[in-house]
């Protein structure tokens, strides 16, 4: 056999071994090991399962020791009905050099002071990564007040008007405040947990973790839901819905260039009655203008002509229709 020969048998063998090597050399093996960074991750009734689930697969992944805790260490019922039993109470739970505070119903969380004196005793120079609505609890332990912050893009505008003490940021997929981190909403735990990685040990690991994880993630921000053109809609908060009204959302889509949405309404108001709760909320607001006696306002924002549309279509059964708005 030619000397030729064997290099290239050689080479083919070296090649055929890479995805074997690695694998032995990934980021998930390492966490067999003795872990260097140990994460604590928040659990309460309530909490939503992306927003702790995403987070622990990120920094197990990366080799770090993960925990969960909760106040007593009994198991917790999320925000989907799945129960979950935490790793440690508040009481047994050792030091952790990252804490993690998801989000999901947090409305009692807010107010569990048992909870808030946990995340002021884990403060003092050390990490904490809040994830969606996880914010308004780390605002209410008063950790964020001075900081800058972000929420998921459903709850900006109570955020701001609950915690004004706190610069809300409304167009990053995460914020970093110094010892605290917070995300937008849901999937953002994950690119806000890469992001902690690339802290915590360098961005090559963190790339590392996104790459097996198959997630496309981009180190300088990326998909921002705050920056879509839903904001700019009407909020209609101030309507007064017939009593029963119900509203089943069908879809809401669109870009950061316009946005659609259509509901199946149940009411025994018309929808005819329903538009005109809306228009009289609308022009109430002073700041669209209307077009003539149509459903059709438009209004300049940053230098950009809007128009929103409102429309309604019937169905066959009684006291259900469709109502619809385009943004563009």
């Amino acid at each position: 056999m030619s000397i030729s020969r064997v290099y290239a048998l050689a080479l083919a063998g070296l090649v055929a071994l890479l995805p074997l090597i690695a694998n032995a050399a990934s980021p998930v093996r390492e966490m067999y090991g003795q872990p260097v960074v140990r994460v604590g991750i928040v659990l309460f009734d309530g909490v939503q399962i992306i927003d702790f689930a995403a987070p622990y697969e990120v920094f197990g992944t990366a080799g770090f020791g993960v925990a969960t805790v909760s106040a007593d260490g009994g198991a917790v019922t999320t925000a989907m009905g799945l129960k979950v039993t935490p790793d440690h109470s508040f009481a047994d739970a050792p030091a952790f050099d990252l804490l993690v505070v998801p989000g999901g119903e947090v409305q009692a969380a807010m107010r569990d002071e048992q909870l808030l004196a946990y995340l002021r005793r884990h403060d003092g120079g050390r990490r904490m990564l809040s994830v969606c609505t996880g914010a308004h609890i780390v605002a209410s332990a008063g950790l964020l007040d001075g900081r800058k912050a972000t929420t998921f893009h459903g709850a900006l505008d109570g955020f701001e008007r609950t915690f004004p003490q706190v610069g809300l940021v409304r167009d990053q997929r995460w914020v970093d405040s110094g010892p605290v981190v917070t995300s937008a909403g849901l999937s953002s735990g994950i690119d806000a947990s890469l992001y902690m990685v690339a802290q915590l040990h360098d961005e090559r690991r963190a790339r590392s973790v996104a790459l097996h994880l198959e997630y496309d993630w981009d180190p300088d921000g990326g998909f921002v839901r705050g920056r879509m053109a839903d904001r700019q809609a009407p909020r209609l908060a101030a309507v007064v819905w017939p009593e029963g009204t119900r509203f089943e959302s069908l879809y809401s889509v669109g870009d950061a260039s316009g946005w659609e949405a259509r509901f199946l309404v149940e009411s025994t108001a018309s929808a005819d009655e329903l538009l005109a709760l809306i228009a009289a909320d609308i022009d109430g607001e002073g700041i669209w203008t209307r077009e003539d006696a149509s459903h059709v306002w438009h209004r300049d924002i940053a230098g950009q002509r809007r128009q929103v549309t409102f429309g309604s279509a019937p169905m066959a059964e009684a006291g259900r229709f469709f109502l619809w708005y385009e943004l563009r």
